[in-house]
């Protein structure tokens, strides 16, 4: 399959999601008795279902139907500056900025919508225009819901938003599962374009995550340890690296490409999980238990949802059960280990151990594979 090429103009949209994804992590960076709280959590992963989905549409409408006309370039400029306004608006306390966060990802979905408008009127492909009401229903009901929360009372305004957040972030999966409008005579899908934007939002999530390791290298604070966490970053981007740019055939036919869509929701998560629980260590009076077991749901998290990619890996390529279970014991081991020891040193080296293994077992496979 021919690459498509990925333009600038798609990597200056992404640039704002530097911005926000900073925003939304920093959600579940406040420690209340050692731990984050319950409520702290459920905003983070709203916000960030919403942003990353919001991505997500407009990425799968450049790959199939988009272009680097004048027409698409404002439409990803005006969703930019409203990406800013929620995304600056982004707090715990939600309540007092719900409608400022709210209103401008409601008027996101809206402009998705009409850019799917267009080319609904601009095809002449029976099977797209099937396709693409699809997308219809989705944004229409995202903008429908999330504009009208804000004129509800607010807990009922924000379930309201929750509900309809999360449906139509599941709706293209059942409907991509179940074959709706999708079928071989619509526009291809171009995996390889899919499969390089995905992985240049990780690299900027990554890039948050160096960001959030920084303090580490001040001068009072620089030790072996600041090396070893930041190996751990390291050695983490191998494990992703090594599957993504490596083991996936990027020659394969996808029609929708959503299981490698949801399989990075997992990265994502895990990863502003690994980076709020990083920066725990250096803080006093956090509960070490919490702040490692944060750690290690990040880390689980990005292990298998860059692993369920083996399902587009070349067939020679295949990560096998073997590979599989040592991956696993090591993660379990380790997991036990930090939980147990509750001291921060043990948690830094014992880490360091894990993930450095998990990277050097990845391209290892790799090179007897190749």
């Amino acid at each position: 399959m021919k690459h498509k090429k990925v333009e600038l103009t798609e990597l200056f949209y992404d640039l704002v999601y530097v911005y926000a994804i900073s925003q939304i992590t920093g959600l579940i960076h406040h420690l209340h008795h050692g731990v984050v709280a319950p409520y702290a959590f459920f905003s983070f992963a709203l916000s960030l279902i919403i942003f990353v989905n919001s991505w997500m549409v407009q990425t799968v409408y450049t790959n199939r139907f988009g272009s680097n006309s004048l027409v698409n370039i404002c439409f990803m400029l005006a969703q930019m500056i409203l990406l800013m306004i929620s995304a600056t608006a982004m707090s715990l306390d939600w309540q007092e900025n719900f409608a400022t966060i709210m209103l401008p990802m409601a008027a996101i979905s809206g402009l998705l919508l009409l850019q799917y408008a267009v080319s609904y009127y601009q095809t002449d492909n029976p099977a797209d225009k099937a396709f693409i009401k699809n997308f219809f229903v989705i944004l229409g009901i995202r903008t429908l819901v999330l504009a009208v929360s804000v004129f509800l009372p607010y807990h009922l305004g924000l379930l309201c938003a929750a509900v309809g957040v999360v449906g139509t972030w599941i709706l293209p999966g059942v409907l991509g599962a179940r074959g709706h409008a999708i079928n071989a005579k619509s526009t291809q899908l171009n995996f390889p374009h899919l499969i390089e934007r995905l992985s240049l939002l990780v690299i900027i999530t990554f890039g948050e995550m160096i960001i959030g390791i920084a303090p580490f290298f001040k001068g009072e604070v620089l030790s072996i340890w600041s090396v070893l966490i930041f190996m751990i970053v390291a050695s983490l981007f191998m494990v992703y690296i090594v599957e993504i740019d490596h083991l996936i055939d990027t020659n394969r036919k996808e029609l929708t490409g959503n299981r490698a869509i949801y399989f990075h929701y997992l990265i994502f998560f895990g990863l502003s999980f690994i980076t709020v629980a990083l920066s725990f260590l250096e803080q006093s009076g956090v509960n070490l238990v919490f702040a490692a077991s944060v750690l290690y749901l990040g880390i689980g998290l990005v292990l298998l949802g860059t692993l369920l990619h083996n399902c587009y890996n070349k067939i020679s390529h295949r990560i096998e059960s073997p590979l599989r279970w040592q991956l696993l014991l090591i993660y379990l081991i380790s997991l036990v280990l930090t939980v147990l020891g509750r001291n921060v040193e043990v948690i830094i080296l014992t880490t360091f151990i894990s993930t450095l293994l998990m990277a050097v077992l990845m391209v290892r496979h790799n090179i007897q594979k190749s």
